[in-house]
């Protein structure tokens, strides 16, 4: 399918910072290295979050964030990881979906229900 890019900001208590997010339809939440995630100033979320890896379950820090992708404000979850990631649940929550033909994201048409859900 290739590999989907996209320019987001994420708004700190110590400043706001623009990355290029690898668009992982694989991955649940938003991801930055701890480095970025401690220059930003975010605050931590309460407790760890369990999750499920490529390498087994794992128990991570979480923060909250606040962000803008593509115009449109958002906020949640953050966890550390070595690369910057953002993962499906933000781009649902968002209306966006990852068009792979031309491996960007795009706005999900109102009269569209997104992801295709099964009744």
């Amino acid at each position: 399918m290739g590999r989907t890019d996209v320019q987001a900001k994420i708004i700190g208590e110590n400043e706001t910072r623009e990355y290029t997010f690898l668009v992982d339809t694989g991955a649940t939440h938003v991801a930055l290295p701890l480095e970025e995630i401690e220059a930003l100033g975010l605050r931590p979320a309460l407790g760890k979050l369990r999750m499920r890896s490529a390498t087994g379950i794992v128990e991570l820090e979480s923060y909250h964030f606040d962000g803008e992708l593509l115009g449109r404000w958002f906020g949640g979850i953050l966890v550390p990881a070595s690369t910057p990631l953002i993962g499906y649940e933000a781009l649902e929550n968002l209306g966006f979906r990852v068009n792979p033909v031309i491996r960007e994201i795009e706005p999900v048409p109102d009269d569209v229900i997104h992801p295709p859900f099964l009744l």
